[in-house]
């Protein structure tokens, strides 16, 4: 009798400790960014910190967000395809290329991007030497031929639609038109900063830390080019790309303000991610703006009103029942089949 009692508490004790176990366990989920030295990075940390100081630490249904680096948006593309990650920053033109299959992802759709929400802006900053920008403005590229230029890192959103801006100017081959090679945000700064460059693209949110750097250390030598209207038109038309303003003094030496084109950054989860992961990683987000508008200053204009701006792709089935809830009226186009 004894014995069975023993063998009882036991197996209750088995129980107990493995229902303890399942309530504990934490789900665990990567989120793709871009090079430490731009503004994908530091918001995906923003996003995971978020997310596992409310949701990594509850008793029950824990989940765990962990931020890692990558080439950029056409990078994260392919990594969410491949479900190598489980979210990503993505510029909304990329995010549209790759699920459609055009553009740079041409007859190969990836089906399984779903928008989770717009982030932030995603800017054409191009920083060229003074003495090569005359006018200050983006024309002054068309004198930039066989100069030595970073339009991005190898297979990065920034680097191909800067390439397709050069094309709607009029340069044919950009890959050709200038000596081009491919780095990070922080690398093309500082190659910059040692007179290994003539000029650098760096398309990110606003502002940009290598740009910071940069404007910095060579005051007075560099300019960053502003569109001009004519231009702006030329390369937004037919894009999710609009008019963006940098201010005046967002970086050093910068006077005036900066009259050039961003489009909405996104973030995307791949479909294979729970919805109810989805759904709390998108409440979180919206219940704490305060702290990731701290987080980067490009994420000072992320707010409800704007969540579905610049997204063509269907919505994550668990962003969809969070905007329900708060009364955001989601359009039929991105409510997935």
């Amino acid at each position: 009798m004894k014995l069975k009692r023993k063998l009882l508490a036991l197996i209750l004790g088995v129980s107990v400790m493995g229902a303890a176990s399942a309530q504990a366990e934490t789900r665990d989920y990567l989120l793709s960014t871009a090079g430490t030295g731009g503004s994908f990075y530091p918001v995906g940390v923003g996003i995971a910190t978020l997310v596992k100081l409310k949701l990594g630490t509850r008793p029950e249904n824990s989940i765990n967000l962990s931020a890692i680096t990558s080439q950029g948006s056409y990078d994260n593309v392919n990594i969410l395809s491949d479900e190598r990650a489980d979210l990503g920053v993505i510029q909304s033109l990329m995010t549209d290329f790759g699920y459609y299959g055009t553009g740079d992802f041409e007859g190969t759709p990836k089906k399984s991007l779903r928008a989770v929400t717009a982030l932030m802006f995603n800017t054409k900053q191009f920083i060229a030497l003074k003495e090569l920008a005359p006018t200050g403005t983006m024309d002054d590229l068309l004198a930039y031929k066989g100069k030595k230029v970073v339009l991005g890192a190898r297979n990065s959103g920034g680097l191909l639609s800067f390439q397709m801006f050069m094309r709607k100017i009029g340069v044919e081959d950009p890959e050709q038109f200038v000596d081009q090679s491919y780095m990070g945000f922080r690398q093309r700064a500082e190659a910059l900063i040692n007179g290994n460059l003539d000029g650098i693209n760096l398309t990110s949110g606003v502002p940009n830390s290598s740009a910071t750097l940069a404007m910095a250390s060579m005051e007075g030598e560099v300019t960053m080019l502003s569109f001009t209207p004519e231009m702006r038109a030329k390369v937004t038309d037919g894009t999710v790309w609009g008019p963006y303003t940098i201010p005046a003094n967002t970086y050093p030496g910068q006077p005036d303000p900066i009259e050039t084109v961003a489009q909405p950054n996104l973030l995307v989860a791949g479909a294979h991610v729970p919805d109810d992961v989805i759904y709390e990683i998108t409440k979180v987000m919206y219940e704490n703006l305060p702290f990731l508008k701290s987080v980067h200053g490009s994420l000072k204009d992320m707010n409800i009103e704007t969540a579905l701006k610049g997204i063509t792709v269907p919505l994550h089935p668990g962003a969809v029942k969070y905007y329900r809830e708060v009364g955001i009226e989601i359009p039929a186009k991105l409510i997935a089949e």
